[in-house]
Order: structure tokens, then C-alpha cells, then sequence
């Protein structure tokens, strides 16, 4: 291979690739397999250009110059094809798979019936005589008129669906692909026309050689930029990363392979080497050396390219960690909307949500009264994005399907991403990104990592959602039972307070109506008395259990704290009963309030004496058992009053430290219920145990507490 052929080498390595990668991207889509074969035929011409350029006979040259021919004759077509496909079929522009078949068709019909004939013919260089390049030969037979009339058919009509495309495109991003596609192919035609137009004598075919073979390097950046700059196909990031790194490793190959190439030349002719030994170890000698390189190349290809992706992972992944937690609605949106304008350089970020009472999606956080849309689930865009279940560009839809105010909306704002949220099959959500500060539309890699954040918003608005559900069940429910609460606090309140005031009634009726013995007056008056008395027993009681003081944590003495409770008890207690303490932690201080604490374990041992006493009344015999026992365990100091006294029905374990619930005639049932809030209210606990004839009430409060 000799230097001459490397601008085509390079160009035939750039076009190859983009051939296949645009074809093998997306196989299934009519548009690429027709790109792929456009860019496929320039492909063609370059490697027969090659084979010209390193051919030493005519007849090998001659070959070349004849498949250069039939690419020359197939690529206008291809073009006609693409034209009424891109960027996107339209009615009316658009052929049918047999006319396509048509269009294709007639070229190679003329091409096959004119054959071997052709009107081409190798050159050599000036200079070089056994290096060849080729020329067209216009001549007035019937197979090169046709063709070049066919061409020029197919040229300009590829050219005005263009340009019928373009009036007609809905946006700046179709126009400018739409011009930079015409603009391209145009130049390129022209300039081949021109070239060709000017036939070169002598010396001068070097350089027709040489604007030949810048055309076709032409030709080669122009499809590359189509692909990376205009994304006239959205290739994946992987994909497009692929392109950029093959293309620049072969070009490296390739001139590697021209100067080992030489060298082996060179070598062989000073030392009259020419085995295939030889060739092999300079092949090895190459892939050794551009290893290296390869590897360099692709690190910088990715510091170049994809220096973004990097930062968008870490700050993706810590944003991941954050969506974990619970928020509520209005916080995770504004979480949301921080975080994309921060790492995606945006200025606006609109989220709309479902609402399911009314079956629309609505704006959050709207600053604009007069400027808020809202979408309805049969809307357009809601359809759109429920079909696609992925990220879609603005560009991509069909405006015309909008609403005129939708689409004012959407274009006012410049809107260039819409990112959906679903959970499941259900919309649930959707976010408007609209162009970034520098104007650009978010390349193919970012919009794989938003679909991808998409879906993790999705999942944990639904999540936190179900929480804020949860607790907004939690409230009702606590608000019921506190609703029914009062109402049987209400219930009692009023039943414990009737029975005294009918009392009194009747008593006062009977004083103020009836003339009474001075004996029968008193009794009454007493009655009267001890109903108040009664009435006021109760207020306190019921105050008590609605006003708890603050807590007031000292450090207490068991010994003495015992001593003062056994006091107080032994002045209430009767000699058959038999009492005593059991303090398992001697000489212990603990921390808790003494007051409260006295008088719960007052409260629970009067009550133990009454069921003793009532369980004497139903037994003769019977002398009773009275135990106090402190204890402590890896979480709590345990104070237990155990008695053998009358048993508590299993039916009313459930019920005693209700308000109001009691089984003596004259209790208010407020005793065990104040002091189960005084236990509560210091952070421990107030519960029942029973164990054959013994009951036991604990109490527990925690170290931390006590």
C-alpha cells in the first residue's frame, strides 16, 4: 500500500464504521438501514480507490475503476430514499417499500445491461506510472445518458422533499438537522460535479487526484459530525464512544501500517528479503506498538467525551442515598428540582403530578397563575409518555396532536426533555426539562441517567406517599379513638355525676315541700352533704386524670421511700392480713419522682386491701396476703404489688385502667387510670399479671427514668 492511498484508507475506515454502527444501533428502523447503506456506498468508492492507487497493471486498475462506477450510479437513490425518510416519514413524502424497491431498481438494471461497458477508465498519476487513479469518460451512449439523467432526477428530487421538510418542520432542532443533511449532500455532489467537470492533462492529474481524494475525506467528517455533533441518529453513548475510539485507532492503524509497510519494502529491497515470515513479525511488531496507544487513546476519549458522566454517577449515587429517606411530597419535589437544575445546568424545572380525585396532572409550585396548564390523563402528552414508558424529547413528538395552549406552553418555555415517572404501568408523574443555559439539548448519555433517576423518583414518591397515607390512617384513627375516648369519659363523667345529683334533687324537693320532723330534716340535709361531698370526690379525681404536673426526677432512697410506703399502708391495714416488703436492690438510690410514685404505689396497695377485704367478706377463713417487691432487670426497676385478694374477671383485665370503669358501688374507676398516666407520663409502663389466686400489678420505669 502506498502513500498515496492513505487519505483514502482513513476515509474508508471512517465511513465503514459509521455504516455499520448506524446499522447495527437500531437494525430494525428503515431509516438506518438505508443510511447505513448511503454512507456504505462512499465506503465503496473509497476502497476502490485504494485498489487503483496500489495497482501496478492496468487490467487490476480497471477492476477498481469499474466497482467505483457502480458506486458512483447507486448512491443518488439511496439518497432520493433517505430524503423522504428523514427525519422522520412524513404522508405524502414518504414511499412505500416497492417503490423504494423502484427507485433502487432501475440504476442497477441499466448498470447490469450495460455491462462489461463502462465509461470509466484508470489514469496514472503524473509522475508515477504505475500508480492509478480514474476518470469518467462522457460519451453519447445510451447507458452513461441514462444514468447521469437518472441521477440528476433522483438528486433534485431528494433535494425539494428537503426543502418541502423544512418549511414544514416543527422545530429549530428538525430545521437544523433537516439544512446541515441538504446542505452536506449538495456540496458534496457540487464538488464532485466540479471536479469532474475539468479534465486534467498532463502533470495536472495529480492534482485532480488531489481535490478527488480531499472530497472523499470530505465526505468521511461530514458523516462523522452528522453523527456527533448534529446526532442526526441518536446512537447510544456506548455506541457513539465505540465510533470516536475505532475511528481514531484505525486512522493511527492505518498510518502505522503505511510506514511499517514501507519499512518492509525498504528492508526487503536492501537485504533481498521477501518471505511471508518476515511480513508476519512486522504485523506482530505493529500490534505491539499501537496497543499501547489504543489504551491511551481510549482514557482520553473518555476524559474528553465523558467527563460529565463521572461527576452525574457520584452526584446521582448520593442523591440515591437521600431519596431513602421519607419526605413529603412538596420537600422530595423541591429535593428533585434542585438537583437537576444544579447538575444539569437548568434554570427551570416544572413537575406535574397526578391527581386522582380529578384524573389530570397538575403543575407543583406554579409562580404563574396565568401561565399554568394542566393535562388531562387522555391528553396527548400523558398518552405519548404512557406509550414510550421512557425519557422522550420535545422534538420527537408530534406538536400537531397539542393543544393550542399546551403547545404555546411547551415552546414559550423551550421545554427540550420530558421525563416520566411511573410506578408499575401508572403515570404517576412527569417533569418538563427545557433547554440547558448554553442552549443545547441533552446528549443521548445524560438521557439514559435521567430515565434511570426518573424511575428512582417514581419509586420513591409512590413509597413516601404510602407512608404519608399510612399516617394520615394513623391520624384519623387516633382521632377516633381519642373521639370515643371522650365520649365514654363523657359517659361516665355524666353517670357518675347524675346518681349524686338525683339525690340531692329529691332531697331538696322534699325539704322545700314537705313538713319533716326535725329528725327526718337532718337525715336529709345529710344526705345532701355527703352527695357534695361525693360530687366533689369525683371532680377531683377526674381533674387528676386530666392534668398531670411536669415531672420533677430526683435521686430517691429505696430504704426510705419503702419505710414511708409500709407507714402509710400498716395505718390502713387490718392484723389478719399478713404484709411485708421484699427489696431486692438494698441501699440503692434511683432517680424518679418520689411524689408521683408514692402515690401510685398507695394507690395500688388500697387497692389490694379492698380486695383482700372484700374476698374476706365471701370466705370465712380466709386472712390475706400482701406483698411489695422491688426488682430490676437489663431495662427497668420493677415495683410489684401482689395480693391474694378477690380475683379480676378475665372479661375485665382489658377494661381496668379504663376512666370510669370499676366493680365497686361507691368506686369512680378513676384510681387505676390515673395512675396508669402518672406511669406514662414518666415514661414507664402500669400492667396486670395473674398467677393462680395472686395478682400482681407492675410497675415499670426505665434506668434511663428511674
Amino acid at each position: 500500500m502506498n502513500i498515496f492511498s492513505l487519505p483514502s484508507a482513513i476515509a474508508f475506515t471512517l465511513n465503514f464504521s459509521i455504516a455499520m454502527l448506524v446499522w447495527l444501533d437500531r437494525p430494525g428502523e428503515t431509516l438506518n438501514r438505508w443510511f447505513s447503506g448511503f454512507v456504505f456506498m462512499f465506503a465503496i468508492w473509497n476502497l476502490a480507490e485504494i485498489i487503483l492507487l496500489n495497482s501496478v497493471h492496468y487490467e487490476k486498475a480497471l477492476f477498481g475503476a469499474q466497482i467505483l462506477y457502480r458506486a458512483l450510479f447507486l448512491t443518488p437513490p439511496i439518497f432520493l430514499i433517505i430524503a423522504s425518510l428523514f427525519p422522520r416519514p412524513v404522508r405524502h413524502h414518504q414511499f412505500k417499500p416497492w417503490a423504494q424497491i423502484l427507485i433502487l431498481a432501475l440504476p442497477i438494471v441499466i448498470l447490469a445491461s450495460s455491462f462489461p461497458d463502462f465509461s470509466i477508465y484508470p489514469v496514472p498519476l503524473a509522475n508515477y506510472p504505475n500508480t492509478y487513479y480514474y476518470r469518467i469518460k462522457i460519451t453519447s451512449g445510451l447507458s452513461v445518458l441514462l444514468l447521469v439523467i437518472l441521477s440528476l432526477i433522483y438528486i433534485t428530487w431528494g433535494t425539494y422533499l428537503l426543502i418541502r421538510k423544512l418549511s414544514k418542520a416543527r422545530t429549530s432542532k428538525e430545521r437544523t438537522r433537516i439544512k446541515f443533511l441538504l446542505g452536506g449532500i449538495l456540496t458534496i455532489f457540487l464538488g464532485y460535479i466540479i471536479i469532474n467537470l475539468f479534465p486534467p492533462h498532463g502533470e495536472r492529474i495529480f492534482s485532480f487526484y488531489f481535490f478527488s481524494t480531499l472530497l472523499t475525506l470530505f465526505i468521511s467528517l461530514f458523516f462523522f459530525a452528522a453523527i456527533m455533533q448534529y446526532k442526526l441518529f441518536r446512537l447510544s453513548r456506548l455506541v457513539t464512544g465505540s465510533l470516536t475510539y475505532t475511528i481514531l485507532s484505525s486512522i493511527i492503524l492505518t498510518i502505522y501500517f503505511l510506514v511499517i509497510k514501507g519499512l518492509s519494502e525498504s528492508v526487503g529491497k536492501m537485504f533481498h528479503i521477501n518471505s511471508f515470515l518476515f511480513d508476519a513479525l512486522l504485523i506482530l511488531t505493529l500490534i505491539i506498538l499501537i496497543r499501547p496507544l489504543e489504551v491511551r487513546i481510549e482514557k482520553l476519549i473518555d476524559r474528553l467525551l465523558y467527563k460529565n458522566i463521572y461527576r452525574y454517577r457520584k452526584n446521582f449515587l448520593v442523591f440515591s442515598r437521600t431519596l431513602l429517606k421519607y419526605f413529603s411530597t412538596d420537600k422530595l419535589f423541591s429535593e428533585v428540582s434542585a438537583f437537576l437544575k444544579e447538575n444539569f445546568f437548568i434554570d427551570t424545572v416544572l413537575i406535574y403530578y397526578k391527581n386522582e380525585d380529578e384524573d389530570t396532572y397538575r403543575l407543583w409550585n406554579p409562580q404563574d397563575n396565568d401561565r399554568i396548564i394542566s393535562f388531562s390523563a387522555q391528553d396527548y402528552l400523558p398518552e405519548y409518555l404512557t406509550r414510550h414508558r421512557t425519557a422522550v424529547e420535545f422534538y420527537d413528538m408530534n406538536h400537531h396532536k397539542l393543544t393550542g395552549d399546551q403547545h404555546r406552553f411547551l415552546t414559550d418555555l423551550h421545554i427540550s426533555l420530558i421525563l416520566p415517572l411511573f410506578y408499575e404501568r401508572e403515570l404517576v408523574s412527569f417533569i418538563l426539562l427545557p433547554e440547558k443555559n448554553n442552549k443545547r439539548s441533552f446528549p443521548q448519555e445524560e438521557i439514559e441517567i435521567l430515565t434511570i433517576f426518573s424511575n428512582e423518583v417514581a419509586n420513591a414518591l409512590v413509597r413516601n406517599r404510602s407512608i404519608e397515607k399510612i399516617r394520615e390512617e394513623e391520624r384519623e384513627h387516633s382521632r377516633m379513638e381519642r373521639l370515643a375516648a371522650i365520649g365514654q369519659l363523657t359517659a361516665g363523667v355524666a353517670h357518675e355525676i347524675r346518681n349524686p345529683l338525683n339525690t340531692i334533687s329529691t332531697s331538696s324537693e322534699t325539704l322545700l315541700h314537705k313538713k319533716l320532723d326535725p329528725e327526718d330534716e337532718d337525715q336529709l340535709k345529710g344526705f345532701i352533704l355527703e352527695e357534695t361531698k361525693r360530687l366533689n370526690h369525683i371532680l377531683t379525681d377526674f381533674l387528676k386524670l386530666s392534668k398531670i404536673r411536669h415531672i420533677q426526677v430526683q435521686e430517691v432512697g429505696l430504704n426510705d421511700f419503702l419505710r414511708e410506703i409500709s407507714y402509710e399502708v400498716s395505718q390502713r391495714i387490718d392484723p389478719q392480713t399478713a404484709f411485708r416488703t421484699e427489696n431486692l436492690l438494698q441501699n440503692k438510690k434511683v432517680l424518679m419522682d418520689k411524689e408521683l410514685m408514692y402515690q401510685v404505689i398507695l394507690n395500688l396497695m388500697i387497692n389490694a386491701l379492698d380486695a383482700i377485704r372484700t374476698r374476706r367478706k365471701e370466705e370465712s377463713g380466709y386472712r390475706g396476703k400482701l406483698l411489695l417487691r422491688v426488682e430490676e432487670n437489663k431495662q427497668a426497676i420493677r415495683f410489684a404489688v401482689i395480693d391474694d385478694g378477690v380475683a379480676v374477671p378475665a372479661e375485665n383485665r382489658e377494661r381496668i385502667f379504663d376512666p370510669f370503669f370499676t366493680t365497686k358501688r361507691d368506686g369512680t374507676g378513676l384510681g387505676l387510670a390515673i395512675s396508669n398516666n402518672l406511669i406514662k407520663n414518666m415514661g414507664g409502663s402500669l400492667s396486670l399479671e395473674v398467677q393462680g389466686v395472686l395478682k400482681e400489678f407492675i410497675v415499670e420505669l426505665p434506668k434511663s427514668q428511674a
